[in-house]
């Protein structure tokens, strides 16, 4: 552990010993909101129970080769609580973290009971878990970990929580009655208090002493995991703490370029940015459809681009556009002289794949550098200096703050990471990988024609489509690579097209690690709404998900779990909008995290 960074604070009570004890001499304990009451007698009691207990964890540690001492006093320092109330119990002030550090500096764990001192060096009876919580607070650690006998939160019914989310569970948590367990409610209280502390990337674990290990050096977890949580964000949308350096327009918004305006991502685009309280669309560029208005074009149907005749009925929304603003032609030679090189805040690429590397470059180079650029084509993903956009991705957002280049994710790909992400960890409270990485998870999947473009072609030939679907790149497809890189792990995918105009269905197979962790669908599908509670564009769902729900919908559906006990494979449904979330949403949600406006600004949340 200590050549990989690590170095463990052990905090240990004595509860059960000193009940031990205090009934052989008669004493009955008394608790006051969780809180042993300490006579005199209890505490010298106290005094001797826990000085015994650290001096035989620190032989058993030593014993088993690892190098620890024991720190029974001057670091803890407290006040009385109540003494009319409580006795001789302290409540923590201060830390005084020099003895731990020199101990670790020693190269040795430090063994920490729970005893403190007030200024005038009386000791008081600490609890442990508060003891540990201000321990943590002040030492700001990446896990905390509580250890008791059941190995996690046991319900009333006897099962054990695998998550705790404060935010949703806390106050309906403790308000149950929690006669004869004050020390539970007490443990509650404080967790809760320390995860609002701590970094929201930090979590606490209950686990039993022989998950111990485990919970340390891994990322799974057989216990119950607990986390600070957020506001449900369909009801709050989140706002980042990080402001970027980007100015607004002289009329308070960010002025938006759109390079590759005249496909279906591109009038989707200009129909977002047009519902967007904070962007203004101030260039359009697009050869095909130069010198006509944009709000014309942006307000009429999209077109079957063999019949000519409109793919879907066109939506009735008002559009915040200058009716005067017409597309242009804005072409590489013309980046470096076009005013707009100077006055356009943010740059969207929504060009093929294999154009948008010149005109990243070419817009490198303006003299302005406090801008954003982002790349709908798959030429950035894999290039280590961009910043990928997938928000709901564990640390997306952390990465999209602030963030000048970003990759939007490809359609197919958002869907089928949407899918696979909770069975490979990256939160706390769902973490470690569940899947059998020797057998890549398989993808198979099926977009409406839309997602072949405005160029006639077979795949958006609806004579060829009608009463069909077709197969196409069914091997070495973009999105296979990228879903494996962003992952982590290959997967298999093999796209078709339907003689529908948008949408995508994805089903995905996966094989079970066989380690016990999911032995249901139901315990998959708990899985996924705890990895996806607090994500407004994420819909969880026990029903397989339909094409057609989920159409002109900004989110991802996730349902219909299957799990073959016999074999361990379990089958998840998703569907996704690929000219939405897989496009023009996705890009203007990443804009808003980049940006450090309110992330789903501009998008329906329904």
């Amino acid at each position: 552990m200590k050549d990989t960074g690590l170095f463990p604070i052990l905090v240990h009570g004595a509860g059960p010993q000193m009940n031990v004890e205090l009934d052989k001499q008669g004493v009955e304990p008394q608790y006051v909101g969780g809180n042993r009451v300490t006579d005199q007698k209890t505490l010298d009691i106290a005094k001797k129970i826990f000085i015994d207990t650290n001096a035989t964890l620190v032989a058993a540690l030593n014993k088993a080769g690892v190098p620890a001492r024991g720190i029974t006093s001057g670091v803890i320092q407290a006040d009385f609580k109540d003494k009319d109330v409580y006795g001789f119990v302290g409540e923590v002030n201060k830390i005084h973290g020099d003895p731990v550090q020199a101990v670790i500096d020693a190269g040795e764990i430090p063994v920490l009971s729970c005893l403190g001192e007030s200024a005038n060096g009386q000791t008081l009876n600490i609890n442990a878990d508060v003891a540990a919580r201000q321990l943590a607070l002040n030492l700001q650690p990446l896990k905390t970990i509580f250890v008791n006998a059941k190995g996690g939160w046991i319900e009333d019914d006897g099962t054990k929580r695998k998550t705790i989310n404060m935010a949703k569970d806390y106050e309906r948590m403790a308000a149950r009655d929690y006669t004869g367990r004050q020390g539970t409610l007490l443990k509650l209280n404080e967790i809760n208090t320390l995860l609002q502390g701590l970094p929201s990337t930090s979590s606490v674990v209950l686990t039993s002493a022989s998950e111990l290990m485990r919970e340390i050096v891994s990322k799974k977890s057989t216990g119950t995991t607990c986390i600070k949580g957020e506001r449900p964000a369909a009801t709050s949308a989140k706002t980042n703490a990080k402001v970027s350096a980007v100015p607004r327009g002289p009329n308070g918004k960010y002025r938006v370029g759109l390079l590759g305006a005249r496909g279906y991502v591109g009038r989707e685009l200009i129909r977002v940015i047009g519902r967007h309280p904070e962007l203004e669309l101030v260039c359009a560029s697009s050869r095909a459809l130069e010198g006509e208005k944009v709000l014309d074009v942006a307000s009429a149907p999209p077109l079957n681009p063999h019949t000519k005749l409109p793919a879907k009925p066109v939506e009735d929304v008002k559009l915040n556009i200058d009716p005067e603003l017409k597309f242009c032609e804005l072409g590489l030679d013309g980046i470096p002289t076009s005013p707009f090189g100077e006055s356009v805040d943010v740059w969207v690429l929504a060009l093929p794949n294999g154009y948008c590397e010149d005109y990243a470059t070419a817009l490198d180079a303006l003299r302005r550098k406090d801008k954003i650029i982002i790349d709908l084509s798959a030429d950035q993903r894999f290039n280590a200096e961009w910043t990928y956009g997938l928000p709901e991705a564990p640390g997306g957002r952390t990465r999209l703050q602030g963030a000048t280049h970003i990759a939007n994710p490809g359609c197919y790909a958002t869907g089928a990471q949407v899918g696979l992400m909770p069975l490979l960890g990256g939160k706390p409270e769902v973490s470690g990988k569940l899947i059998d990485e020797s057998v890549p998870p398989h993808v198979f999947g099926i977009s409406g024609y839309s997602g072949a473009g405005t160029n006639p072609s077979a795949a958006n030939d609806l004579n060829k489509l009608q009463d069909n679907i077709i197969a196409y790149k069914s091997v070495k497809h973009i999105h296979e690579k990228e879903v494996s890189h962003q992952l982590g792990t290959p997967i298999r995918f093999m796209p078709h097209v339907a003689p529908y105009f948008q949408g995508i269905h994805l089903t995905l197979s996966a094989q079970l690690a066989d380690n016990g962790l999911i032995t249901s669908a139901k315990q998959a599908e708990e899985l996924y709404h705890e990895f996806f509670a607090n994500e407004a564009l994420v819909k969880v769902k026990s029903d397989i998900p339909f094409v057609k729900d989920n159409s002109y919908h900004p989110h991802v559906a996730v349902g219909g779990f299957q799990l073959d006990p016999d074999t361990g494979r379990l089958v998840v449904i998703a569907t996704i909008d690929n000219l939405l979330k897989g496009a023009a949403t996705q890009a203007v949600q990443n804009i808003n995290v980049a940006l450090g406006i309110d992330e789903y600004s501009g998008i329906d949340l329904e």
